[in-house]
């Protein structure tokens, strides 16, 4: 399949031209190229963006309300974070509310959003992500002491809350799994009936090896050693974060005592 690198333009239907035309020109700052431009049933106009990318309003009799209860559908702008302080103080000054996020308890960290909804009730996310959204976090709980060996079976996941990691057994040994996502910054949840992990904030799905499913390009979830004492305890060291571009099964550790990771070749990011 060929790679899309961009998109031409966004047709989005209206149900008064003249008063859409001037919310996106004056709200958003959209340039107005013109009027009937466009081969498209009704009256429609054509306004540009600040990248080579065009919106298309198409005039029509009406417009499908929004769901009351919100919903997934939406277009976003993604600026910086310079861009979006900006444009909260502009979109205040007109009028519209910073808090009106319908999804702010998905929002990952360092991920700023505002809703502005056109006269239309077409929603626009106008977002930005800061630092926070891929910076390394660590619990504060230092070595822990997950158990004995035997308290988890061959194809466990054991989620460990407060120190924020899954200890994964399989046949090749133990992993623990930061439960950072490494898209930006969620936290993931094991769905046993799916058998991966899922971030609820952007949907990303890692497999029970931490491994990314998907097309968004993620890295595997991020790896904290593991030890096997003396006595056969399993402890897990969230002082250390390291990333991986793949699993190899040398990244389990053997359930046997005295076995230890052997990250030499992995990127200690934390």
């Amino acid at each position: 399949m060929a790679r899309v690198d961009g998109f031409s333009h966004l047709v989005v239907q209206v149900t008064d031209l003249d008063v859409s035309e001037a919310f996106y020109r004056d709200v958003f700052g959209l340039d107005v190229i013109g009027r009937d431009l466009v081969a498209n049933e009704g009256p429609n106009s054509l306004l540009a963006m600040n990248t080579r990318q065009r919106i298309l309003l198409v005039q029509v009799p009406s417009v499908p309300p929004y769901p009351a209860q919100g919903g997934s559908i939406h277009h976003g702008w993604l600026l910086t974070n310079e861009q979006f302080d900006a444009a909260e103080i502009r979109l205040k000054e007109m009028g519209f509310d910073s808090a009106v996020d319908p999804r702010r308890g998905f929002r990952a960290r360092g991920e700023r959003n505002m809703d502005v909804i056109d006269p239309d009730g077409n929603r626009y996310q106008v977002q930005t992500h800061g630092p926070e959204a891929t910076e390394i976090f660590k619990s504060g709980e230092g070595k822990v002491d997950c158990g004995q060996v035997d308290d988890f079976v061959i194809g466990s996941v054991t989620r460990f809350t407060k120190a924020r990691f899954f200890l994964v057994r399989s046949e090749d040994g133990f992993l623990a799994l930061s439960r950072w996502c490494t898209h930006l910054n969620g936290q993931v949840m094991w769905q046993q009936e799916n058998w991966h992990f899922y971030c609820p904030f952007h949907g990303a799905k890692f497999d029970r090896r931490g491994e990314y499913i998907g097309n968004m390009g993620c890295k595997p979830l991020r790896l904290h050693p593991v030890t096997i004492a003396a006595d056969g305890a399993v402890i897990v060291d969230t002082d250390q974060v390291f990333a991986r571009d793949c699993f190899e099964p040398r990244q389990a550790v053997p359930a046997i005592s005295g076995a230890a990771n052997g990250f030499d070749d992995l990127e200690r990011v934390g």
